[in-house]
């Protein structure tokens, strides 16, 4: 039976014994062109381990590694290898498609973004997917984006023969970003021939439709000497608004359950929402009160003070419906809702290139030089414009021509009123492109019995965001401040002569006729315009490596690598709304010249206002890898096997670090083999982190000194005193291949990761509750008020290495092929216990416990105990069936990320969840490798609605876990792929 390259590790560990993926596939007879291709590459029999550098035919490795084919992939998820790829217990609130929310464009967080073992904290900047390295044939694949995530759809789909995972600490043979593991796409370099792709896909809904075409080419020439790899592929997504599910369309949010709550205890926040005397539960119809959609009024002794503005431009009491137990939410009655018809899944496409060539001059000495390049365009609608206490809003002034007469016969000369809207109708739209190009060129040779390898890589990734349609804060100001002019209502600014040409063309708006898209709309045209940002990033590198038997010891021969890499990275961003341009009086005196009403908060655009950034650092290593054997069919250790790494690193910007790992594997008998590993590992911090300037968000925040809860404005940037995130790692395991049970294959591995200097940041809450009332705790320095005792008109959030992680768990991976009646099954369980997950975000607050927990807040996430995938293929003749399980385990309790010690909740628990797929194929063979195949998939077979779990502020995130289950319900993909 034919042995496939892809199937030379054993499931979950880097066993050399080869299983025979045709037992679950289609080719059970000889393949004698293939034959004959691997002989010409005999050298690529060698198996390359990705848990190390060494490579000797035979090796089994310490390091657990799952190997995952991509043609199993492809059978329970064809839409993209990276999809499938997190379904898989070992990948835990990864970023993509469908899995974050897009009301916010500050930070590009688009297309397939893995993340090993789920190893960040959902804080605002989560870190996990940086912990994880992505490799293309072990070589590192650039960011492709500025922020330093790697979107794995840039990878060609079609030439991927399988993905290595490592699942234990990597930094001492890959580099750093390996804390959580590597992520290793092999390509399939020897193809020949001509296959492609062309499916189509639809939820059941009528949304998400999708399509995917790919075409690849492979070609020997030069008497078979040289070979060239062509491929190309396009995806697209019409993607889905939020109201088309139920968990978007419900008004629902976690409310405190206990209204007028008394505390009688001496824990000062047991009446706060959350707290032991005022749980969180779930309400529907739940709004905010600090705004209307036409208009809420506020001044300070007005008697309009908190009435409702209607369209018509008359007043009314404020209904403030049932109150609650949470401050500024109420369950019907006046205020607002986010607005759900916004971008669940965006609409996005993706152009994915790819080119190499290799030419073999000799035995001795082959070259090689290969290109990625790929475009990602997405396009989404965002948040509405506001205008919301605690960020920018309209003061009106007396004299205003649009003001009732009630409300202007209330105001003195000079004095005003707010106004707080929310315009649901004002919603922004956001065109993000992303353009992303990698090229790689070696050689590769022998001298002597010494193996050498050299590679030189280049990449550039350019981002390029627009979000139209935002409040321009200057014209806006400007617009809501009218007076008449000969009875005609005109701009104030444009009647002082000193300004007037900085605000030419400015049209008025009337803020009491409703929405101003629709009462005033040469005024809204004028007040709104488009916040840009254009970010690119750098990456040269060179790597260079010798390996070999230097010596032999009875067990065998010494096997050592010894090598060196050099890195480059540079960042540069230019943006139409910096933050840091307007941070003096003096800066901000000139930009709002001559008007009235602005206020601390208010930058150039509503919500989106990134900085500028310019930085790079470099990187140069030292690296080398040792593999002992100690015993070779002695007793009880048919194979004993020691194995070392270490790494010296230098950055520019934070100094030298080492990162080490020692390990080994003992097989006492054929069916067992034991493993360990202890590492050191290293991530450090990357240029976004380092150098990113200013930006501004926003997030509703309870202030513990004016007691509002609404809006509070943020700016966030980058930090130069950052150092590296130290690792350590430890996983022990064994593999059983039981000879009694051909085809049969079984690891279980013990993981256990403590994380010291972790890069994060406090959250607005968590600062705003660190000074609490007293004004004098560090944390102070980061809050603004425009008055003693009034709500924040600035925090200022910052990232430091304050924290500290510990994971540990167990990783369980088993396989059986075998024949069945007159098919062939496969049967692959993936598997994961989490045992602990814990963080201290910072010194001197209680350790947060995060297994079992479903994590709500503006990242929401899960950390179950249990996850699985379990896929079952049975093939006859020429069709073929796969089921996919996919299990996510219940979890016994809610945790509040921004607030860890409000979290209690009434009912807080969230059942388990298993999740279906079912496909069939058929397969016509064509000459001896070649095949079309037909397929059809359904994804979420049974229609499983996620569970409902709202944020914490109602609307702003979908009422359920989006990072963990699907949104999408029964979707149908259908298709052809072939070989010829």
């Amino acid at each position: 039976m034919r042995i496939h390259t892809i199937s030379l590790l054993l499931a979950g560990s880097a066993l050399s014994a080869a299983i025979p993926l045709a037992a679950h596939a289609q080719d059970a007879q000889p393949d004698a062109a293939q034959q004959k291709a691997d002989a010409e590459k005999k050298r690529d029999a060698d198996i390359i381990v990705t848990g190390t550098r060494i490579v000797r035919n035979g090796y089994t490795a310490p390091t657990p590694v799952t190997v995952a084919s991509a043609e199993d992939l492809n059978k329970s998820t064809p839409t993209s290898i990276p999809d499938a790829l997190n379904k898989l217990p070992n990948f835990q609130n990864s970023l993509g498609p469908g899995k974050s929310a897009n009301n916010f464009s500050a930070v590009p967080i688009h297309g397939n973004i893995l993340n090993l073992r789920g190893l960040g904290t959902p804080t605002a900047n989560p870190k996990g997917p940086l912990r994880t390295l992505i490799m293309v044939d072990g070589v590192r694949v650039s960011p492709t984006e500025y922020i330093g995530t790697v979107d794995t759809n840039v990878i060609p789909n079609l030439l991927v023969q399988r993905v290595d995972v490592v699942t234990g600490g990597a930094s001492a043979a890959w580099g750093s970003d390996a804390v959580a593991g590597v992520v290793n796409f092999v390509l399939d370099k020897n193809f020949v021939g001509l296959k492609g792709n062309a499916q189509a896909g639809v939820a059941q809904r009528g949304d998400n439709a999708n399509q995917r075409i790919g075409l690849a080419y492979g070609a020997k020439f030069a008497e078979g000497r040289g070979h060239i790899l062509v491929s190309t592929e396009y995806y697209k997504n019409d993607g889905m608004y939020r109201d088309a599910r139920k968990a978007g369309r419900n008004s629902l949010g976690w409310v405190g359950s206990t209204v007028g709550c008394t505390n009688t205890t001496s824990d000062p926040t047991a009446c706060s929402p959350g707290g032991t005397l005022n749980p969180y539960k779930i309400a529907s119809n739940v709004v905010i009160s600090s705004a209307y959609e036409t208009g809420k009024l506020y001044a300070a002794g007005n008697p309009y003070n908190g009435y409702r503005l209607n369209a018509n431009g008359t007043v009314q009491p404020f209904n403030t419906g049932t109150a609650t137990g949470s401050p500024g939410i109420q369950l019907g009655g006046d205020g607002y809702t986010i607005p759900a018809h916004t971008s669940a899944i965006s609409p996005s496409k993706t152009f994915q290139n790819f080119g190499r060539l290799s030419f073999d001059f000799s035995d001795k000495l082959s070259v090689y030089t290969q290109l990625i390049y790929s475009r990602a365009e997405v396009d989404y609608d965002a948040m509405a414009n506001t205008l919301v206490q605690g960020s920018p809003t309209a003061l009106i002034y007396q004299g205003n021509p649009y003001l009732p007469a009630n409300l202007a016969a209330t105001l003195a000369p000079g004095g005003s009123i707010g106004i707080s809207a929310y315009y649901s109708d004002q919603r922004t739209h956001v065109h993000e492109t992303t353009d992303f190009i990698q090229s790689t060129s070696g050689v590769e040779g022998k001298i002597g019995d010494w193996k050498v390898k050299a590679d030189y890589t280049h990449a550039q990734s350019t981002h390029n965001m627009a979000q139209s349609g935002l409040w321009d804060w200057k014209k806006f100001f400007a617009a809501v401040d009218v007076v008449s002019v000969n009875g005609t209502p005109t701009c104030r600014v444009l009647t002082d002569p000193s300004v007037a040409a900085q605000y030419a063309g400015c049209q008025p708006i009337n803020l009491f006729a409703g929405a101003p898209s629709q009462s005033s709309p040469a005024g809204y045209a004028y007040a709104t315009g488009t916040s840009r940002y254009r970010a690119r990033f750098n990456h040269d590198s060179v790597t260079a490596s010798i390996s070999g038997s230097p010596f032999s010891l009875p067990a065998g021969p010494v096997d050592i690598v010894l090598g060196g890499e050099y890195r480059k990275q540079s960042m540069t961003l230019t943006s139409n709304a910096d933050p840091a341009t307007l941070a003096t009086a003096a800066q901000r005196s000139a930009y709002f010249a001559g008007e009235r009403g602005v206020q601390a908060a208010s930058l150039y655009y509503w919500l989106t206002n990134v900085g500028v950034a310019s930085g790079s650092l470099d990187v140069k290593e030292g690296f080398g890898e040792i593999a002992v054997p100690v015993l070779k069919d002695a007793p009880l250790a048919q194979k004993l096997d020691l194995n070392g790494a270490f790494r010296v690193t230098d950055y520019s910007t934070s100094g030298a670090v080492t990162t080490w790992k020692v390990g080994g594997t003992w097989k006492p008998v054929s069916d067992f083999l034991l493993r360990a590993t202890y590492s050191r590992d290293i991530r450090a911090p990357n240029l976004y982190e380092l150098y990113r300037g200013d930006t501004s968000g926003i997030g509703i925040v309870l202030d513990p000194v004016s007691g509002l809860n609404q809006n509070a404005s943020t700016v966030s940037g980058g930090n130069r005193n950052l150092k590296p995130e130290k690792s350590k790692t430890l996983t022990v395991g064994g593999v059983f291949t039981p000879h009694f049970m051909p085809g049969f294959s079984m690891s279980i591995d013990y993981y256990k990761i403590d994380m010291t200097d972790a890069i994060d940041s406090l959250t607005a809450q968590q600062i705003l509750d660190l000074c609490g009332t007293g004004g004098t705790a560090p944390q102070c320095a980061l809050i603004q008020r425009p008055s003693a005792g009034a709500f924040p008109s600035l925090v200022r959030i910052t990232e430091s290495n304050i924290s500290y992680l510990k994971t540990s768990g167990v990783d369980f991976d088993a396989s059986y092929r075998s024949t069945l009646g007159k098919g062939l099954l496969g049967v692959r369980l993936y598997a994961n216990y989490l045992d602990k997950f814990d963080t201290q975000l910072y010194a001197g607050q209680p350790v947060i416990h995060y297994a079992g927990a479903n994590v709500v807040g503006s990242n929401p996430v899960a950390y179950p105990h249990w996850r699985g995938s379990l896929q079952l293929d049975y093939m006859i003749g020429a069709v073929g069936v796969n089921l996919s399980e996919q299990l996510i385990g219940g979890m016994g309790r809610y945790l509040n990320a921004s607030a860890p010690s409000l979290s209690n909740f009434v009912n807080g628990s969230v059942p388990a969840y298993v999740y279906t797929d079912f496909s069939v194929r058929a397969r016509i063979k064509q000459n001896n490798s070649g095949y079309l195949e037909v397929f059809g998939t359904i994804n979420n077979l049974f229609d499983i609605d996620p569970p409902i779990i709202p944020g914490i502020t109602p609307g702003v995130n979908l009422a359920t876990n989006i990072s963990t289950y699907d949104m999408v319900g029964r979707a149908f993909t259908a298709g052809v792929r072939f070989k010829f």
